[in-house]
Order: C-alpha cells, then structure tokens, then sequence
C-alpha cells in the first residue's frame, strides 16, 4: 500500500495539469448568420425583417449600421420578397397643381378635358399610401364669378385626409381664362416651404396650353430651390404636340420624374403605379422610349462600267442637212456625253464614219462625208477629248442606211456613226 501511494498521486498530478492547461483556451465555436457575436448587433438588424428591427424616425425605415460592413458580413438575399422595403424612399409632402383654364372646355376622346384632369386627380387621391402625408391641391385658370384669381390652394397646405383632399377636387367646377402655368408653379414653390419631410413631389395635370408666362423658366427655379429633394411628374390631358413637349421637358427638368398621357393612366395598374411612383421616387409607370425607326438598308447600287454606258451612247447617229457639215443643237448633250464617258473609259479609241446621200457627184460627197466626220471630232476634242483617241472617216454615199429613192431615205444617210476600236 506504502508503495503504490507515489504512483496514485503521480496520476492525479498529470490530471489536475491537463484540466487546468484545457481551460485557458477558449473552445471553438460554431457561428450562424443569426449570431450577433459574429455580425454585431447593427449588421444583424438589416438582415431582420421590418417588423424585428429597431427603428427611429419614419416607420418603416431600417435602422442605421454604425459599423461598415466586412467582406465576410452577412449579405442579404435579394431573392427575398421582403428585401424592396429596406430600399424605399418615402414622400410624405405633395401637391397636386390642375388645369381649369378655358382649353379644358375643349373635347377629347368624347370627353371635356376639365372632366378628364379631375378624374386623374379623383383617382390619384384613392391611390395614396396609407400614412401619414401632407400636401395641397392648387388650381390656375378663372373660376365663374367676379372674385375669382389665376391661381388658388383650395387645399392645404395641411396633414393629408383623403375624404378632405377628394371634397376640394369637386370645387374645381368651371374653366376658364387663360393658362398661367407659370404663377401656379411660382405660388407652389413657395407653398413647400410648409413641407414638413424631406423629400417633395409636384404633380401637374394639364393639357399644356400655355398663354402666361414662362412655366419652363418657373420650374426650373423651383428646382433650384428644392435640388434634388423635389421630383416632378407631369399628365399630359388631350395630345397637343407641342403640350407634350412643354410637359416632358418640365418633368425633365425634375430630373426624378417623368410625364406620363390620360391615355396610359386609363388603365387601373398604370394609375395605381404612376400613384406609387410619385410617394415613392419609382419609375413603374414611366413610358418606355419608343423604339428607334427600323433601320433602312439601303442596297448598294451597281457599280458603274462607264466602258459599257460608253458603247450605248455611241450607237447615236449625228444627223446633217442637205450639203451641211454643222452639227443641229438637237445633238449637242448627246456628244457632250460621249465625251464624259471617254473621260472615264480611259482606253477606249473611238473612229467616226461620215456618210452622205447620192445627191451630187462622188467626189463632192466623199469630201463632204470627211468633213461631217472631222466635225463631230473637233466637237469632242473641244469637250476634253485627247485628239489621239479619235479617228475619221469618211465613205461619201458608199454605205447608205436607207434608200436614196425617197427624201426621208436620204435624210437618214446625211449623218456621222461611232465605231469603238477598243
């Protein structure tokens, strides 16, 4: 027993050792995407759903990461449903300019245009989200009666109420008077300085006739007073080429917005979308470009062979008068083009053949053939030809084209041919 106490505490020495030695180190530990010790608490929350995360300021918006975020951090799966509402943008403050100027009295599509714009606004204001917004309607144009102003707030500015802002719609009850598009603008600029959130929105449904001021020059002031916290969405009523044009240059100058037609916003989902862009910065409902014009191919001509256009002109027959050797102007253009297309067939030798009828002796008409011969040369040559690439001849009444029995037989032989040699 004395003997095997050294060995037993021995053991129990080595042990003690070896649990002491294990406990100084920390065990490994398996990491989930859910574990904040890995992510930290602020990376953890924008991978929560909205209703798990902490918020401050506007509902719905995710709360701020303190830390930037690691290659190794965790991702968030954009294939999840929920992910779109970490990425919208609230617009809280809008307001909604018509027109009721006199050009709403006018039809179209079977419609008064007045009828037309306060539908879209009707069906705008039942399309809103359902928060908490602020905003204002403001007509231009001349109400019926004496005390009536270009341009009025007929709502708000004030905390949005559905019912309210629909109530106002139906006050707009007559056009008329001219378009100052641009004061409405002016007044509304001035009109968001109530604007209680950050981020605004201009929506202005009209049919672009414009006979008041510049409303391009008023909306690009009151984007250069609100910057990039203002978008403009602009309804075009009725297809006025040139009011489409202001309309769209006007959300252009917005540079977030877009001008969209009656025609498009007819359609429920379109309406319902144009309604979501506005209070969110979207672009569901913006029209698509239209596409480019098809492109015209174009098929390339034959290439020209001046050598053979060349053998067709000279099947010409210069005619002459009776013991005449001056070529008629009748034939002027066709020798004229002769001589261009020499100028191109570079290699082309030409031999001209003077002939005659049989009146007169031989020896007259073969010297009279050499002349009218020697005539079309000097023609040519006087149009550029080189003296070199032409030759004469002249064959008296030795080779008639037609019969000398009658007068129109021996008007066809008082002429000059074309021979090409090469």
């Amino acid at each position: 027993m004395t003997k095997s106490c050294p060995r037993v505490l021995f053991f129990i020495m080595i042990s003690i050792a070896l649990m002491v030695g294990c406990s100084a180190k920390e065990p490994k530990r398996r990491f989930k995407a859910d574990d904040p010790g890995r992510y930290g608490a602020d990376r953890l929350d924008a991978a929560k759903p909205a209703a798990m995360q902490k918020t401050s300021g506007t509902q719905g918006t995710p709360a701020s990461s303190k830390t930037s975020q690691s290659p190794d951090s965790f991702v968030l799966n954009p294939d999840k449903p929920e992910m779109g509402r970490y990425m919208r943008v609230h617009v809280n403050d809008f307001i909604v300019i018509i027109d009721a100027s006199g050009s709403k009295y006018l039809p179209y599509s079977g419609k008064v245009k007045l009828r037309i714009a306060k539908d879209i606004v009707r069906r705008l204001n039942q399309n809103t989200p359902d928060r908490q917004l602020f905003g204002g309607l403001r007509r231009y144009g001349y109400e019926a009666g004496a005390w009536s102003v270009p341009t009025a707030l007929i709502y708000g500015m004030t905390d949005y109420s559905r019912p309210a802002f629909g109530s106002s719609i139906e006050t707009v009850r007559w056009a008329g008077g001219k378009s100052p598009m641009a004061l409405s603008i002016n007044k509304a600029s001035d009109d968001f300085q109530q604007a209680k959130g950050h981020y605004l929105a201009l929506v202005i449904v009209s049919d672009g006739r414009i006979y008041q001021g510049d409303p391009l020059e008023a909306t690009r002031q009151i984007k250069q007073r609100y910057g990039d916290r203002l978008c403009i969405y602009t309804a075009l009523v009725g297809d006025l080429p040139f009011g489409r044009d202001l309309l769209k240059r006007a959300a252009d100058i917005g540079e977030c917005g877009y001008m969209i037609t009656s025609d498009a916003l007819e359609s429920p989902d379109t309406m319902r979308d144009w309604a979501d862009d506005i209070f969110h910065r979207g672009q569901k409902a913006k029209p698509l470009p239209p596409p480019p014009p098809p492109r015209v191919v174009r098929a390339e001509p034959p290439r020209r062979d001046p050598c053979k256009e060349l053998d067709e002109a000279l099947r010409l027959m210069v005619q002459f008068d009776l013991n005449k050797w001056k070529i008629k102007p009748e034939f002027y253009d066709p020798l004229n083009r002769i001589a261009e297309l020499m100028a191109e067939c570079t290699q082309a030798e030409v031999e001209i053949h003077g002939h005659t009828c049989n009146i007169w002796t031989e020896k007259y008409n073969m010297k009279l053939s050499h002349m009218r011969a020697t005539e079309v040369m000097k023609y040519l040559v006087n149009r550029g030809v080189v003296s070199s690439r032409l030759r004469v001849a002249g064959h008296g009444f030795e080779t008639p084209a037609a019969t000398n029995r009658t007068e129109h037989g021996r008007e066809s032989n008082r002429r000059a041919t074309f021979k090409r040699l090469r």
